[in-house]
This record gives structure tokens, C-alpha cells and sequence, in this order.
């Protein structure tokens, strides 16, 4: 596994606990980028999202707010 792999999964999993834990109201995307230990470009962070939601992990609602599915 090279690095770029190492860190993908490493933000996937921060988004995952970071989303169980707050699953009680709506997370926006900003809020998900100041509060997990990586903090990606948002690009970065687009791809990491769009990589869960096709996992079935996470969804979105129509703000475009996320939430663990």
C-alpha cells in the first residue's frame, strides 16, 4: 500500500468515527474538514466523500450536509 493509499483510508475511517459520533444533527462539509485530524484540500475531501457514498457509508441530504447511512 503506498502513501497516498495509506492516507485515503486513514481520512475515510476519521470521516466514519467523526460522522457515528455526531450523528445526532448534520454535518456540512466544512465542519467535517476543521474537526478530522488529516483536514484534506477540499478536493481531496470530494473524492474521499464520493468514494463512501458509492461504498453505501454515508449519505447526503439536499444542503448537501452528510450523514453515516
Amino acid at each position: 500500500m503506498n502513501e497516498q493509499d495509506s492516507f485515503f483510508e486513514r481520512t475515510e475511517q476519521q470521516i466514519l468515527f467523526y460522522l457515528y459520533d455526531n450523528r445526532g444533527h448534520a454535518v456540512s462539509k466544512t465542519e467535517l474538514q476543521k474537526n478530522i485530524d488529516t483536514a484534506p484540500a477540499e478536493s481531496t475531501l470530494e473524492s474521499i466523500l464520493f468514494s463512501l457514498k458509492v461504498k453505501k457509508l454515508i449519505e447526503f441530504d439536499t444542503c448537501g450536509n452528510v450523514a453515516i447511512a
